[in-house]
């Protein structure tokens, strides 16, 4: 009888030893920023990891501590959740990632010094009764006021597709900002004047927009707080031409082929498919492919006066065609012709159209043999089709210097140069950067506005040469 109790006994110890083994908690519960963090702002986001032992999570809070009314201590609750209990044969929740993105000025959060804190409760068993756990006590700061902003240019005249230049002031604490234009966003350039505390920015209202879009200065502090302020614009509607190209068997059996192979495209037997997938996919990635290549530019505008427009050439397009394609006469694509189409002798120099710096000098899918040059300030010059290229990337190129040689490498039916304008990844309209009155009503005026940080090149001096609206000479 005393061994069957001795034997109970040591199975109800053991027994017991393993259910507290399951149930208790062998190292506290441990939480860490995601992200660092140092400032609140209104809406800053908050990512917390918390991890414990089995059999999990009671309950977590997180907290701002802040000074209140009379600078008595308050709590403000940016989370709070409770988890079920779990079985006995289950984990609760162990591991728990919160993302909170609370809004402090209507939570009425001070300004200044606070402690972000992550609070928890677990079910684990404990041989005392234990009160919830402050797993993580994080100094940071709350500032809830945007930067300030002062627009110094007071009304921006356009025309769909083009271009203007924005100066602005700015608040010392704002990290970055720019123009919003609906979906697109034209980052501005700082410490461009001796004044550190103006900025700049060229922004376009892209072809695809409507006249009715609303252009907005946006800036931006360390905390994530935003201004906006609306930017007096007015805008001219415009109608892009609109052309219809035939493709041709001989044409394609000529393009597809070599695109496919040079761009990495599978190989399509029907040429029609192959031409497709050029055209769309293709034209897709090398635009997305600019748009990295003119994401960044330098904070120095080099240009020294209206830009070159290459001599003795006809246009064989306008900016922003509307294209329809046929084959047999039967509609198979539409797209946008985002440059001007320019025609001379075959093999003839091509030009920069102004001083810069390249950035690219390579093949690009559909525009072929392509050369970038940056003028700074965000504004891009492109160069496509080129049968021969005679410049590197990092060169200093000067206006009219031979950047190569025309051709009809890439999407191209015949030898003539395909020149854009682009500004940040936009393709904007070249016209009004080859016209010299555009350029000392819209830019030069606002670039001398107050005195430079550094020597200027100024913008006055026009280019030998006829200017004209070359939109009115189209075939």
């Amino acid at each position: 009888m005393r061994f069957v109790f001795v034997v109970f006994l040591t199975l109800a110890l053991l027994a017991t030893a393993a259910l507290w083994w399951l149930r208790a908690e062998h190292h506290p519960p441990q939480a860490q920023l995601a992200t660092a963090l140092t400032v609140l702002g209104r809406t800053t986001p908050i990512d917390i990891d918390v991890r414990c032992d089995a059999p999990g999570l009671r309950s977590l809070l997180v907290r701002v501590q802040g000074a209140g009314p009379g600078s008595a201590p308050t709590a403000f609750d940016l989370f709070t959740e409770t988890y079920p209990v779990p079985s006995w044969l289950e984990r609760g929740v162990t591991e728990k990632h919160v993302h909170v993105e609370p809004d402090l000025l209507q939570l009425k959060v001070p300004e200044g010094a606070v402690t972000l804190e992550v609070v928890a409760e677990t079910y684990g068993w404990q041989l005392f009764p234990k009160k919830p756990v402050v797993l993580l006590a994080v100094p940071l700061a709350v500032d809830l006021t945007p930067p300030r902003l002062e627009l110094l240019t007071t009304q921006h005249n356009m025309r769909l597709g083009g271009v203007d230049l924005a100066v602005f002031r700015q608040s010392p604490d704002t990290v970055d900002s720019g123009i919003a234009v609906d979906k697109y966003f034209f980052p501005a350039t700082a410490g461009y004047f001796a004044d550190h505390s103006v900025a700049l920015a060229f922004f376009a209202i892209p072809q695809d927009l409507g006249a009715d879009v609303h252009p907005r200065l946006v800036a931006r502090d360390a905390a994530g707080n935003r201004r906006e302020v609306g930017l007096p614009c007015t805008i001219k509607p415009r109608q892009f031409s609109e052309r219809t190209l035939a493709v041709d068997d001989a044409f394609l059996a000529r393009k597809v082929p070599e695109l496919e192979q040079q761009s990495g495209l599978p190989p399509q037997a029907d040429m029609v498919k192959g031409y497709l997938a050029i055209n769309g996919t293709l034209r897709q990635q090398n635009e997305a492919r600019i748009r990295e290549i003119t994401a960044h530019s330098l904070p120095e505008w080099q240009a020294d006066g209206v830009f070159h427009r290459q001599p003795n050439a006809a246009p064989l397009s306008s900016f922003a065609d509307r294209r329809t394609y046929t084959y047999h006469g039967e509609v198979i694509d539409h797209q946008t012709h985002l440059g001007f189409d320019l025609a001379s002798l075959k093999l003839s120099p091509v030009e920069a159209a102004q001083n810069g710096t390249v950035v690219f000098a390579a093949a690009l899918g559909i525009y072929g043999n392509t050369v970038i040059v940056d003028h700074g300030l965000g504004i891009f010059s492109l160069y496509g089709h080129l049968s021969t290229i005679a410049v590197q990337p990092g060169e200093r190129v000067r206006t009219a210097q031979s950047l190569g040689q025309t051709g009809e490498t890439g999407l191209a039916a015949g030898d003539h140069l395909h020149f854009s304008i682009v500004l940040h990844g936009v393709h904007v309209d070249p016209v009004e950067w080859w016209d010299p009155h555009w350029l000392r009503d819209h830019v030069t005026p606002k670039l001398t506005l107050f005195p430079r940080a550094t020597a200027v090149a100024h913008l006055e001096k026009p280019q030998a040469g006829k200017e004209e609206d070359h939109e009115q000479s189209q075939p």
